[in-house]
């Protein structure tokens, strides 16, 4: 449970975006650590704002997987497997069949994958990941990866370590 003055941090990402899995990679686990031992509101934005840049759906279509292993409680494992499976060209995207694979080695298993394949062919996020688009992009989100903590945006700079995001962590709650 977080402290009654942990601070809400808000990520904003495409699981599309290479800056996104490099940002996942240097500094993914300070954030769900600081989650996990309440310091931190963690609220990830799943964007989709790739899809038209890149000509595919697989943004949108991971978003979705992404939610549906939410359902099982698996969101942030699922999360954290995107991300390092990327494709090795922008673009490409991921198949289904890949998605999927996702979803088991996040933990979403027997029944609960049935239940996310359901919930995955029938689309069932799409709608939500649409409106996260358009309400993060009204908002002022115009890129990949952004950081807001409480409200305001951070300039990914000023938290391009670990040791300088606990700090500015640290900071919001004081």
């Amino acid at each position: 449970t977080p402290a009654a003055n942990a601070p809400v941090v808000d990520v904003y990402e495409d699981f599309q975006c290479p800056a996104c899995a490099a940002f996942e990679e240097a500094l993914g686990s300070t954030f769900t650590d600081a989650a996990e031992q309440g310091r931190i509101r963690l609220v990830y934005h799943v964007k989709n704002f790739l899809d038209d840049n890149l000509k595919n759906d697989s943004s949108t279509r991971a978003a979705n997987g992404a939610f549906c292993a939410s359902d099982a409680g698996k969101f942030q494992e699922f999360h954290n497997t995107i991300f390092p499976n990327q494709p090795a060209t922008e673009g490409d995207g991921w198949t289904d069949a890949q998605l999927k694979t996702f979803a088991e080695q996040s933990g979403v298993t027997g029944a609960a994958l049935t239940t996310w394949q359901q919930c995955y062919d029938a689309g069932k996020y799409v709608d939500y990941v649409n409106s996260v688009e358009e309400a993060s992009f009204a908002a002022g989100v115009k890129g990949t990866p952004t950081v807001w903590i409480d409200g305001k945006e951070v300039d990914l700079s000023t938290i391009a370590s670990p040791e300088l995001l606990t700090q500015a962590i640290q900071n919001a709650t004081k």
